[in-house]
C-alpha cells in the first residue's frame, strides 16, 4: 500500500471520526439548548401563572372593596331615609298636638269669658272636650318622643288643663316648640 492510499485512508478516517465527533458534540449542544429552552418555558409558564393568580386576587380584592363601599352607601341611605321618615312622623305628631293644645287654650279663654253668662255651661263643655281631645295626640307624642318633647307636651297640657291664669300657657308652649324643633333638627 502505497503512501497516498494510506494518507487517503487516514484522511477519510479522520473525516469520519471528526464528523462523528462533531455529531456527538452537536447532539450534546442540542440537548443543552432543548433543556435550557424547556427550563425557560417552565419559568415563563410559572411567571404567567403567578401573574394571572395575582391579577385574579387583585380583581377579587377590588370587587370586595366595591361591594363594601356599595353596602356602606346603602346603609347610609337607609339610615338617612329612616331618620327622615322618623322626623316626618314626629313633626306630624307635634303639629297635631300643638293644634289641639291651641284649641284647648282657646276653649279655656272662651269659657272664662263666658263665666256668669248663659253660655258658661256650653263653653265649659267645649273646654272639657278640648282638654279631653289632648289625650290621644299626647300619647302619640309620648310614643314618638324623645322624652324632652313628651315632658314639654305634658307641661303644655297641664298649663291648659289646670286653668292657671297668667303666662304659664305661653311659657309652656314656647318650651314645647323649642323641644320639638330640637328633636326635628337633622343630626
Amino acid at each position: 500500500m502505497d503512501e497516498t492510499v494510506m494518507t487517503a485512508l487516514i484522511a477519510a478516517g479522520a473525516a469520519v471520526s471528526g464528523g462523528a465527533l462533531t455529531g456527538v458534540f452537536t447532539l450534546a449542544a442540542a440537548r443543552r439548548q432543548a433543556t435550557a429552552a424547556w427550563a425557560a418555558g417552565e419559568r415563563q409558564a410559572e411567571a404567567a401563572w403567578e401573574a394571572g393568580r395575582q391579577q385574579a386576587a387583585a380583581a377579587w380584592d377590588s370587587g370586595q372593596l366595591q361591594a363594601t363601599a356599595q353596602l356602606d352607601v346603602a346603609r347610609r341611605t337607609l339610615t338617612e331615609q329612616t331618620l327622615a321618615t322618623q322626623r316626618a312622623v314626629r313633626r306630624a305628631a307635634y303639629v297635631t298636638y300643638l293644634s289641639r293644645a291651641d284649641s284647648a287654650h282657646q276653649a279655656l279663654a272662651a269659657w272664662q269669658g263666658a263665666i256668669g253668662t248663659a253660655d258658661e255651661t256650653r263653653r265649659r263643655r267645649e273646654y272639657d272636650a278640648a282638654v279631653g281631645a289632648l289625650a290621644e295626640p299626647l300619647n302619640v307624642v309620648r310614643l314618638e318622643g324623645p322624652d324632652a318633647v313628651a315632658a314639654a307636651a305634658e307641661n303644655l297640657r297641664d298649663a291648659v288643663a289646670l286653668n292657671i291664669p297668667g303666662t304659664r300657657h305661653a311659657v309652656a308652649q314656647e318650651a314645647f316648640l323649642s323641644a320639638a324643633r330640637a328633636a326635628l333638627a337633622p343630626a
